[in-house]
């Protein structure tokens, strides 16, 4: 009887070690949280900024260079549509990140680093192609 006490117990303590962690509490009606989970890292809530044209239009550039999405499925330069979004969260796969999301609305600053890295190193593997 003493044992089913002490299980009863530790699982009453670990219950909230294994819930997910609420947005931020000071967070506004307009914000935008997503639940993100990095690789071999605990997960947690992302404020994604919103998408302004200059960085979508960026975005489609550099995704378009390394053939993740089509050109043909940009409708409009610069508006974050459908496609812009699948091909993110496509890229974001590929480094092992992950997000409760089936569509974003957004950007973290995390996304535009590891889009940064990604562009450059293919467009040296592009350059270093063509000089073979």
């Amino acid at each position: 009887m003493k044992k089913l006490y002490i299980i009863v117990f530790a699982l009453l303590l670990a219950v909230p070690v294994l819930a997910q962690e609420e947005a931020p509490k000071d967070a506004s009606d307009e914000d935008v949280y997503v639940w993100c989970v990095m690789p071999s890292k605990k997960g947690q809530w992302l404020r994604l900024t919103p998408p302004q044209p200059a960085v979508v239009a960026d975005f489609q550039d550099k995704l378009v260079y390394l053939k993740i999405l089509n050109p043909n499925d940009i409708t409009e330069k610069g508006k974050l549509d459908r496609a812009t979004s699948d091909a993110i969260l496509k890229m974001e796969s590929i480094k092992g990140v992950s997000y409760q999301s089936k569509e974003l609305v957004g950007f973290t600053q995390g996304m535009k680093n590891r889009l940064l890295i990604m562009y450059h190193t293919a467009k040296r593997a592009a350059d270093l192609k063509e000089k073979q």
